[in-house]
This record gives C-alpha cells, sequence and structure tokens, in this order.
C-alpha cells in the first residue's frame, strides 16, 4: 500500500516529536531569582532616621549610641526612646521581601516618588544611609508594598503598616515626664487646699535575703494609727513614673489655677519633683503639671485617684505580717471541728496533728499558710458590729508567737466577712474566696 504525501509528513512530523521527548531537548525552567532582604544593621549603632516624602520630613538623631534621640525636624524636641528604640529594631532586623508584585505601574501601590514615604536609617556619621526602603499603601497585617531605591520593582513586606511610618512628629515626642525608683522616695508632702499631708520613710530594717536593703515603712505625720504601708507605696508608685497620654500647650485649661492636689517628693539624693494636678472635672484623665516643664500633661485618672484618697482609708490593713517559713503549726476551728497540723522539717512536709487518721494535701496546707501569714483586709468596717461564726484560724511560729483570726458574718453580697484580729481593735472586712482557700487547703 503505498502512502500519500499527507501521510508523509505526518509521519515525519511524529518523527521529529519523538526524537526531541528522546534527546529532552526542552528548554530548562528559568530559575527564580531570591528576593533581597533589607540589610541587618545592629540598632545600638544607627544614630539618625528619616522618614518623609518629597516636602515633609521627620528627623530624628542622637550624638552617639549613648546619647538620647532628639527630633531635630520639623520640631526640636526630646524623642520618645522606647518608640523609636522600637522602631529601629523592627526596620533593621533584616526584613526579607514577601513577594515581587509588580514591575512598574508605582502609582498603583503608591510607592511613587510623589505619594511614597521613603524611610532611611544611618550609622556615625555616614552621609549615605545604611538602610533606605520606599513604603506606599499597607498591603494588609504588618505589611506595605515597597520598592527600594533606584528600582521600579515592588514587592510587599512585613516592615509594618504605613501608619507606622505616617505619625506625625508630636507623636514621637518623648511622653515620659517623671521617672524616678520608687525605693528612692523619702518623703512625700501632699497639700490639698488646706490640707496638708506629710509621710515620710523610716530607715531600712534589713535586706532581702540577697544584700539590696528593703525599703523602709512609711508613717504619716499627726496620723495617731499605723498607716497601711502598702497603700502608701501605691500613693507613690502612681507618682514616680509618669507618661504623658497627651502634651498640651501651657496656657490649656486644666483647673491648674486652682489646683486639687500639689505633691513634692523628695529623694534619697536629695533632689525634689513637684506634681501639680489640676481641678478639671474628667473621670478617664486627669491633667498635671511637673517640676518646670512648661507643658500641660494629661494622663490616667489612676493618678489622680492615688492622690485624692481618705485619710481614714489610710489605716494599716496588714492583719498578720508573718514570714511564712517561721510558721511551725497551722489550725482551722470551725464549731466543734478543729484540723491542725504542724511542719515536720526532717521531712519537708506538713503533718495532721488533728484529728487522727486524716491526710491533707501538701499544697493546700502550704496556701493556707501563705494566705494568712500574709493576710489583709479589702477594707476596714464602718462600724464594730460584730458576731462570731464560730471559725477561727491560727498561727504558731518557731519563736512562740502566736496570732489568730476570728471569722464574723458574711455581708449581703457574700464577698466579704467580717473578722477580728489578735492585737487590734478594728473589725476588718476578708475577701470571701480568701477564706475559702483557707478552709479547703485545711480539709473543710
Amino acid at each position: 500500500m503505498s502512502l500519500t504525501p499527507k501521510s508523509l509528513v505526518l509521519m515525519a512530523v511524529a518523527g521529529v516529536l519523538a526524537a526531541l521527548n528522546a534527546l529532552d531537548l526542552r528548554a530548562p525552567a528559568a530559575e527564580t531569582s531570591a528576593l533581597p532582604s533589607l540589610p541587618v544593621l545592629d540598632p545600638k549603632a544607627v544614630t539618625r532616621l528619616t522618614i518623609g516624602d518629597q516636602i515633609n520630613m521627620l528627623v530624628i538623631e542622637r550624638a552617639d549610641p549613648a546619647s538620647p534621640w532628639r527630633i531635630v525636624a520639623p520640631l526640636e524636641y526630646a524623642a520618645d526612646a522606647k518608640m523609636v528604640d522600637t522602631y529601629v529594631r523592627a526596620l533593621a532586623a533584616g526584613i526579607p521581601m514577601d513577594t515581587q508584585v509588580d514591575v512598574g505601574h508605582l502609582e498603583d501601590y503608591t510607592v511613587d516618588d510623589q505619594h511614597a514615604l521613603r524611610a532611611e536609617l544611618y550609622t556615625a556619621d555616614a552621609e549615605t544611609p545604611a538602610l533606605a526602603v520606599i513604603v506606599g499603601k499597607a498591603a494588609g497585617g504588618d505589611s506595605s508594598f515597597v520598592r527600594l531605591p533606584g528600582s521600579e520593582v515592588v514587592y510587599r513586606a512585613a516592615v509594618g503598616a504605613r501608619s507606622r511610618f505616617e505619625r506625625p512628629a508630636g507623636e514621637w515626642r518623648d511622653r515620659v515626664v517623671l521617672e524616678v525608683e520608687r525605693e528612692s522616695v523619702q518623703r512625700m508632702e501632699l497639700t490639698r487646699g488646706a490640707e496638708r499631708l506629710l509621710f515620710q520613710r523610716a530607715p531600712s530594717a534589713g535586706n532581702d535575703g540577697k544584700g539590696k536593703p528593703l525599703p523602709g515603712r512609711w508613717s504619716l505625720e499627726g496620723a495617731g494609727f499605723t498607716v497601711d504601708n502598702d497603700s502608701v507605696e501605691l500613693i507613690a508608685h502612681n507618682l514616680v513614673r509618669i507618661r504623658a497620654g497627651e502634651l498640651h500647650n501651657p496656657d490649656y485649661e486644666a483647673g491648674l489655677d486652682q489646683p486639687a492636689v500639689v505633691a513634692e517628693l523628695v529623694l534619697a539624693d536629695g533632689a525634689t519633683h513637684t506634681i501639680v494636678l489640676g481641678s478639671r472635672e474628667d473621670s478617664r484623665s486627669a491633667w498635671l503639671k511637673v517640676d518646670d516643664r512648661a507643658e500641660v500633661v494629661r494622663v490616667s485618672s489612676k493618678v489622680k485617684k492615688a492622690l485624692e484618697f481618705r485619710v481614714e482609708e489610710l489605716r494599716d490593713r496588714s492583719l498578720a505580717g508573718l514570714d511564712r517559713h517561721a510558721v511551725t503549726q497551722v489550725s482551722w476551728s470551725e464549731g466543734s471541728v478543729t484540723v491542725a497540723a504542724r511542719w515536720k522539717p526532717e521531712e519537708l512536709k506538713w503533718e495532721v496533728v488533728q484529728p487522727a487518721n486524716m491526710q491533707l494535701e501538701q499544697r493546700g496546707v502550704h496556701q493556707a499558710v501563705a494566705i494568712l501569714a500574709q493576710l489583709r483586709a479589702a477594707a476596714i468596717a464602718p462600724d464594730a458590729v460584730f458576731t462570731p461564726s464560730g471559725a477561727v484560724a491560727r498561727l504558731e511560729l518557731g519563736d512562740g508567737t502566736r496570732w489568730q483570726v476570728e471569722l464574723g458574718q458574711a455581708d449581703e453580697t457574700g464577698r466579704l466577712v467580717r473578722a477580728k484580729v489578735s492585737g487590734r481593735s478594728e473589725i476588718f472586712l476578708l475577701e470571701a474566696r480568701q477564706i475559702a482557700d483557707v478552709r479547703s487547703g485545711l480539709g473543710r
């Protein structure tokens, strides 16, 4: 059988394809080039950063790594060191490009010269940046569209949302208004209208076991009672670290012409700080002036609450103040039943001595002892009403010291329980939850 010309052509084509397939002459797939990354820099070596467009430029710099950050353009202010350091560390971490998005079409991603923000980091006295990236619009999450200088390739990278680079210069200002160590405060004088309150710290009475002196206890001049040391420490805590939520002009209306409170702190080295609390009313904020700073500072209302306490609220609410490691016996009596446990140092465990044949979980006894040894009242009852419930907890220490708390009736909410403590005349209100934990730890 003879073949037609068409058949001969088809057979020839098939032969060529078979030969190509056998020789595997197909061109190899082009290798995808690795995506670039921003350079890795030592954040401590960075001394200058700039963020801006063709018109506006934020410049923050420091003389050397040991010097504080300052905004030098467009304002002249101290910069927020924490904010600057966080920004520098994030950008200098060698951020990789996640994916290539496009080439050209820069306006679609706002990475063109007219709309983009250029972020740069400089080290030492270098005139050219050690790191530069051109940031466009946000790309979702912690990413933005970016390009590198001299390139029209558009990438997506986790450099942060564009808002990180769009912060106004004022937001970079130092918000730390006052920062001193609470333990260094030796004296606090509060003037509240005609009322003057003078708190003084006693000398240290020991150390923390690691050689560090323990802060002395507080007293209130003319109080006539022992003040609650933790409550006074809380007042000091709220005053020694003040960070501004907002900074306002010196003439901002905040009631500072008739201040609610003027507080003066005296430190161990003799330095003093003055805090003036404005009388402007607001449930969420307070306004201050600190030392000789001209700005009016908006802060959390907790500062105001810390300064506007009633003196009666400062009565000592620490009911035991015992070293839990010195406790050798603990007991709980309720009605006619008493559960008592004794510490056996040779076996490092609690042994039930009453009633016979009872076992207690060691963790529960440890918890009960810890709660009782450091028991604090939620408040002091406004009256002397006390009806015994028949429940009493007792502790005995190795030096023979004995302490007990007698429980009375719960309040109408069931959250607080009245109590009397050995050696104290007041009626205290204890959290029912703590009492429940003690009962549970001692098998009740």
